[in-house]
């Protein structure tokens, strides 16, 4: 059964379409009570065309519920990559139509109750009281801020100014080189009053290509930006339980995404002297269990609030002793190494949704949330329990996300990148 509600200028709706092999692609799951013999990791080769049109359709028609779309509505689709991701959004687009369809591929999606990690969620964000602009280019590898930049300028033209309060949602390829740049771009066009919010794209693990939908269109390599104009209050926050577990470290020599130094020696020794654990010291770089261990113990950047924004190390690691990141990391940065539990993962993920209410001032209708893929393998069997503690906190309202290569989310500052953390955008 479809939650939704009609007749109200907030109305949403969420539903989710889970694929248990690619001949069951079709077989929706739509949202209500969680389902104990919910389909799981069955899926390996793409379902076919038609399923996968079938599927698009169908998540978007649960998502609909009795609503007629109109023009001026939204709707948002987030899919693994278990579909021939053009047939899928052909059928989003054919179902959702007259409304704009956008969304991006995942590691995975969730409802308030539900978690698919095969298959795709949909939501629907109603045009009554509210104008989208929607604006999808691909990136220039040489100018990734410049697209970001582009793309929220012409979104945000789109979007018109009918009503006072915004909003800039960002979908962009996970494998973009440095995706500091593009919350860079975003902020040329936001500034420090309109706050962001979004996820880069995911896929199952796989690190060949993530899509992003918008325009009509499917993008490898793509910059989507949303700007969503409001008649009542929308509200960004962002959480994530950890907590430092080493001593501050100066970043004495940094390229881009690769520190090489910290406080003046190879930035490996530097790190892994600080890691807890003192057998990770002895772990093959690159490895499983090298992986597994970095997940574990992320990097905190100390922001202006007298918190962190945490930075998640690539396995991989540059010739050199250098620390790879998926986002830019300046000289003179302090780093400090990080580690957190499944609790306490859960507790900052309900505290981010306890800050976007607190902000929000109004009651919410609809929740987006942007969690990060590394957080999957560390809660482990616990993952329903991360989006049950937001929806506990929120209410009874719908709730769809996506676990991604990145999340968006910037209220205060102007950085606004964040990983292996929660962010969420409350409407």
């Amino acid at each position: 059964m479809s939650t939704s509600t009609t007749g109200a200028p907030d109305t949403a709706a969420v539903a989710s379409h889970s694929a248990a092999t690619p001949q069951r692609a079709d077989a929706a799951t739509e949202t209500g009570a969680a389902r104990p013999g919910s389909p799981s990791a069955q899926v390996e080769p793409k379902a076919s065309a038609s399923e996968s049109q079938a599927a698009g359709r169908r998540a978007v028609r649960a998502a609909l519920g009795e609503r007629v779309p109109t023009e001026r509505d939204l709707v948002i689709v987030f899919t693994s990559f278990d579909y021939d991701l053009e047939a899928l959004h052909a059928g989003a687009k054919s179902e959702a139509a007259p409304a704009s369809v956008v969304g991006c591929t995942s590691m995975g999606g969730f409802t308030r109750s539900e978690q698919v990690p095969h298959g795709c969620v949909a939501t629907l964000l109603s045009g009554e009281g509210r104008s989208f602009g929607v604006s999808h280019l691909p990136w220039d590898a040489d100018d990734v801020a410049g697209t970001a930049r582009a793309a929220a300028e012409v979104a945000k033209t789109r979007a018109g100014q009918s009503h006072p309060h915004s909003v800039l949602l960002l979908l962009t390829d996970g494998l973009t080189p440095n995706q500091r740049e593009v919350a860079r771009g975003a902020y040329e066009v936001t500034g420090a009053l309109t706050p962001f919010v979004g996820g880069a794209a995911g896929d199952n693990l796989q690190w060949t290509h993530t899509a992003t939908f918008g325009e009509g269109i499917v993008l490898k390599h793509g910059v989507l930006a949303v700007w969503i104009n409001s008649a009542t209050p929308m509200s960004v926050a962002v959480g994530h339980g950890w907590h430092p577990a080493g001593q501050p470290m100066l970043v004495t020599r940094s390229t881009g995404t690769i520190v090489h130094e910290l406080d003046g020696g190879p930035a490996l020794e530097g790190y892994l002297a600080e890691v807890p654990d003192p057998s990770v010291r002895d772990l093959v770089a690159g490895g499983a269990a090298f992986l597994r261990a970095v997940l574990e113990n992320p990097v905190g950047v100390p922001n202006g609030r007298g918190r962190y924004d945490v930075r998640q190390l690539h396995a991989y690691l540059p010739e050199g002793g250098g620390l790879n990141f998926n986002t830019g990391i300046s000289e003179h940065s302090i780093l400090q190494v990080m580690n957190s539990d499944a609790d306490s993962l859960i507790e900052g993920a309900r505290q981010a949704a306890v800050d976007a209410l607190a902000n929000l001032g109004t009651p919410a209708t609809l929740a987006l949330v942007f969690s990060c893929g590394s957080r999957v393998p560390l809660l482990g069997e616990r993952l329903g329990d991360e989006a049950r503690a937001i929806a506990e906190v929120l209410g009874d309202i719908p709730v769809c996300g996506f676990f991604t290569f990145g999340e968006f989310a910037r209220v205060h500052g102007s950085t606004g990148v964040h990983n292996s953390s929660v962010a969420i955008l409350v409407l």
